[in-house]
């Protein structure tokens, strides 16, 4: 219940900040710099989510998706075994669905049009929360990291 709950404030989230931003992104509206949203707590495995966007001019930049291990070392995207053992079971890894959910997102311009990538549920939900705290900052000018609420599961 707590799972579906939390998921239903991510969709509203992302819903109203598409809304305030008339159904795509308004660059003109974008403060120049880098803004950061993760979650509070590592998750089970030992991963933090984050999101990173860079705007330049008023415009989206780049988008970065990923997570790091509890002492910093590592990017999920880049660990060997975890692609390996995760490319096997469900047929997709961190750096083909990050990839994946960053274009979604860049070609449409918004947050409700990125869909689920398909072994990677969890994960699209977890982007497309991060995506939303860190568009916002973009949007205020905040350039400190936005803490999230990790999504219960």
């Amino acid at each position: 219940m707590k799972r579906i709950i939390s998921f239903a404030l991510a969709v509203v989230m992302a819903l109203s900040f598409t809304a305030c931003n008339g159904e795509q992104l308004n660059a003109t509206s974008f403060v120049d710099g880098t803004y950061r949203a993760e979650f509070r707590e590592f998750d089970a495995y030992g991963w933090k989510d984050y999101v990173e966007v860079t705007i330049v001019e008023g415009e989206l930049n780049e988008v970065v998706y990923d997570s790091v291990n509890e002492d910093g070392t590592k990017l999920k995207s880049r660990d060997e075994s975890y692609k390996a053992e995760m490319e096997q079971i469900v047929g997709t890894y961190p750096a083909k669905y990050n990839k994946d959910l960053i274009n979604q997102f860049i070609e449409s311009g918004k947050v409700t049009s990125v869909d689920i990538v398909a072994g990677a549920t969890e994960s699209t939900g977890n982007f497309k929360t991060l995506i939303v705290a860190a568009m916002e900052s973009a949007v205020n000018g905040t350039v400190e990291t936005v803490i999230v609420e990790n999504i219960e599961k």
